[in-house]
């Protein structure tokens, strides 16, 4: 009788909540842009923008050396009606990855490390009551093939700002595999978390001001940051979500950040950085010094799923091969994408967190157009 009347209880809640919360309808016109490409992107993102009722939306494209398209659409919160602009700061979630990675790569191109290191060499202190954790290496770490599993509760309400925090998660965990290490692709947040503390221990400085000084700021990403509470106040979005019941778009109390999973899920950042940062790495894969090594990335890492290099989540479309990642936590939703051989890249941020898909729907087209554009020329 007591769980009926919780239950009870619950769906009244529930349906208060789901009929007293503002409805919010997005209605963005399209207004008169640049002819070509531009005005098709226009088209393009404000179109899923109303289909789906995102509040927020901002996009980046590069082609070459260039920034060809930074621009912000809607809403930073549905709350104060603050406008989106191309400096607009996101959480990207797991885009992070790809600049963990590439931390790693720079570390091991400094000999700090070894991809083909044994994780408990450079972290001796791991604890671990499964023997198999011995063979994991930070190639393995890498691709998702360490054997070890997600993260279930990611406990952003407790946004720990120490600069213990990393350390003290990390070698607060007892590890336990799922499968053998190098036999099976598992998509794992906590392998890339553990990647932060290596960082750490291989540079001898917290992982956000190795990530700061040597990755984003040599990149232009001046305004991001993975610290959510080194972000200015006035380029902040907030995280929105759906009721389950009315459908009604409501902005999210918690925040998605707490330090401890910085190297996996916390870079926030604005679609005009991310387009430096993708020239940045398209001009590093040229570089005749140590081009090469960061190009291993970019190759299919594991024979079973070769989708996944080192780092980067890897396709094609029109048969060219793209290299990136999806990113998505409570209240945001990501995508980057880079097309090497066309010295081609395009990032969409958004602040909500449900009809996903709208993120290959809008980049896609988008890539595909380009592909046939400079074909053309």
């Amino acid at each position: 009788m007591k769980i009926k009347l919780f239950a009870l209880a619950i769906l009244f809640v529930a349906i208060f909540q789901a009929c007293t919360s503002s409805s919010f309808k997005q209605n963005i016109e399209l207004k008169a842009s640049e002819p070509g490409l531009i005005k098709e992107v226009d088209s393009i993102v404000i179109h899923k923008m109303n289909q789906y009722n995102i509040p927020g939306l901002s996009i980046g494209i590069i082609k070459n050396d260039s920034i060809i398209y930074s621009k912000g659409y809607g809403i930073r919160s549905i709350k104060n009606r603050g406008l989106v602009t191309e400096n607009t700061v996101f959480h990207t979630a797991s885009i992070s990855k790809l600049f963990t990675a590439v931390a790693i790569m720079k570390l091991a191109e400094q000999n700090a490390l070894r991809i083909d290191d044994k994780l408990v060499d450079i972290l001796p202190d791991l604890l671990y009551n499964d023997k198999r954790v011995k063979e994991i290496s930070i190639k393995n770490l890498l691709n998702h093939t360490s054997g070890l599993p997600d993260i279930g509760n990611y406990h952003w309400e407790n946004y720990n700002q120490s600069d213990n925090s990393l350390k003290e998660y990390v070698l607060g965990l007892s590890l336990q595999l799922e499968s053998e290490p190098n036999t099976e692709y598992h998509y794992s947040n906590l392998g890339y978390d553990i990647l932060g503390h290596v960082i750490e221990k291989a540079s001898g400085t917290s992982f956000d001001d190795f990530m700061k000084k040597h990755i984003l700021n040599p990149s232009g990403m001046h305004q991001s940051d993975f610290r959510h509470f080194k972000i200015a106040d006035s380029l902040q979005t907030a995280p929105h979500s759906k009721h389950w019941l009315s459908g009604n778009v409501y902005t999210r109390k918690t925040y998605p950040y707490t330090r401890e999973h910085a190297a996996s899920s916390t870079l926030n950042s604005s679609s005009k950085e991310l387009s430096k940062w993708m020239i940045s790495f398209l001009q590093l894969l040229e570089n005749p010094k140590n081009g090469k090594n960061y190009a291993a990335m970019l190759a299919p890492s594991f024979e079973s799923y070769p989708y996944m290099g080192l780092g980067f989540q890897l396709g094609k479309i029109n048969a060219k091969n793209t290299i990136g990642h999806y990113g998505g936590d409570k209240g945001f939703r990501s995508y980057l994408l880079m097309i090497p051989e066309e010295k081609i890249g395009l990032v969409v941020l958004a602040n909500c967190d449900y009809h996903e898909d709208f993120r290959q729907e809008i980049l896609h087209p988008i890539a595909k157009r380009m592909l046939s554009k400079y074909k053309e020329h």
